[in-house]
């Protein structure tokens, strides 16, 4: 019994070991962007530790490779992996990481559910009415949009282009799009908060116009040289 105890408590102790090396990042880094990068398992000293990437035209180590904690750069799209040897009182340990370094816009893209809307504009249709419109104009796309007022009512729309009265006493608190992929099935979601001098600033009506013909960039720039010029 006493020999089969010593192997056995031989191996939880290197199962252990190994559950410390694990590789973290502060984050994945774009090109030219600098990381931070840890390995949890501890070495015999501040220095014994040896840093490798398998690939240094995608990430290349910054600075001394030696310490528990090193820095990354990105250098172009790609994989490296990220190699770590780690001298500890149990002997030399390997950990290692893989970088995965993709396009900033596809990785948004990817995160956003493919939908390229990031943003949308007020227009002023009346005295009473506000209108609002997206930045991207798809037909895969479904809109939810609701405006909450200072009074906490709520009101909501499904139109691509919706129409809501406001005043000036109880003036449009907060809008709410929500944006759905009919393909991907999947949503995202745009808020907007506003206070009572947003809507006292002098804003000129604009004629509501079809959106398809109409650049959000052109009604972007009309409304932002009115307000100059005012």
């Amino acid at each position: 019994m006493k020999n089969l105890f010593i192997p056995i408590a031989g191996f939880l102790a290197i199962t252990n070991l190994y559950g410390q090396c694990n590789i973290t990042t502060s984050k994945i880094p774009a090109p030219d962007e600098i990381t931070t990068i840890t390995v949890g398992a501890n070495a015999q000293c501040d220095e014994c530790y040896s840093w490798k990437s398998s690939n240094e035209e995608v990430v290349k180590i910054e600075g001394n490779n030696k310490l528990k904690s090193i820095n990354l750069t990105g250098k172009s799209l790609g994989k490296s992996t990220i190699s770590v040897s780690i001298l500890t009182d149990k002997g030399i340990v390997l950990c290692e990481k893989t970088i995965d370094i993709v396009d900033p816009k596809q990785n948004q893209l990817e995160n956003s559910c493919g939908i390229n809307i990031d943003d949308f504009k007020d227009v002023k249709v009346s005295e009473s009415i506000m209108s609002f419109f997206p930045d991207a104009n798809s037909g895969e796309y479904l809109y939810k949009w609701t405006v909450t007022y200072a009074n906490g009512e709520t009101k909501d729309s499904t139109e691509k282009i919706p129409q809501f009265p406001y005043s000036e006493t109880n003036y449009i608190s907060s809008v709410k799009l929500k944006v759905s992929n009919k393909v991907l099935l999947c949503s995202i979601s745009l808020v907007k908060k506003f206070d009572a001098n947003y809507w006292k600033a002098s804003k000129n009506i604009v004629e509501q116009k079809v959106y398809s013909p109409i650049n959000y960039s052109d009604y972007v720039k009309h409304t932002e040289q009115s307000k100059m010029s005012n």
